[in-house]
């Protein structure tokens, strides 16, 4: 016995209803995988990026030592950078030898390198580099960056240039207080990886 037109046009369009169904399924669940795969690989690189939230408050930064009072008598230190000649995203120098309480006098010549970069110095608090590179990271994903020079906005910055174009110097004065391993490094985007230095206080 014969199908009749209606019966197979019925058998189809369940077929087709079955199929869109599937479809729907299937097509929801990449899309809620995908979501949550976003938000959390978001919530990880921020975790990564930021750090813990505790530590951009004052708080988490390390107290600063009393500058001993024979600092007084300790010349002033007078340091120049460069970019390296050899790389121009490394500088001349990457490591200052220092007295704590002692006043240091930091120049920035960016003139003379092979390749004409804008460049920075930021200097941590002792013992803060991760947390120094981790704000450079930061600062490239934000709209102002440049009109801020790159300089993170944070308590585990000691001190800082601006943002010196090739050809320009700065300078800036500081005191290291206490002893320790003070970072300094360019956060200009992609820099500080390689750009970077410590200067050592006793």
């Amino acid at each position: 016995m014969s199908q009749t037109p209606s019966s197979s046009a019925s058998e189809s369009a369940s077929i087709w209803s079955f199929l869109n169904f599937v479809f729907a399924f299937v097509f929801s669940a990449f899309v809620f995988f995908a979501v949550g795969s976003f938000v959390w690989f978001g919530m990880l690189n921020s975790i990564k990026l930021h750090g813990p939230a505790v530590a951009t408050t004052a708080a988490a930064v390390a107290p600063v030592a009393a500058v001993p009072a024979s600092a007084a008598a300790l010349p002033v230190l007078e340091v120049t950078l460069k970019p390296d000649t050899a790389n121009p995203m490394m500088y001349n120098t990457k490591e200052i030898t220092a007295k704590a309480g002692q006043k240091i006098k930091l120049t920035f010549d960016n003139r003379g390198a092979i390749a004409p970069l804008p460049h920075n110095i930021v200097v941590g608090q002792a013992g803060t580099k991760d947390r120094i590179l981790a704000l450079s990271m930061q600062i490239m994903t934000d709209p102002n960056g440049m009109a801020k020079g790159y300089i993170p906005e944070a308590p585990e910055v000691l001190a800082h240039t601006k943002l010196v174009n090739a050809g320009q110097t700065e300078t800036i004065e500081f005191t290291v207080a206490g002893a320790g391993d003070y970072p300094y490094m360019c956060t200009f985007p992609g820099h500080a990886l390689m750009m970077n230095g410590v200067i050592k206080v006793q």
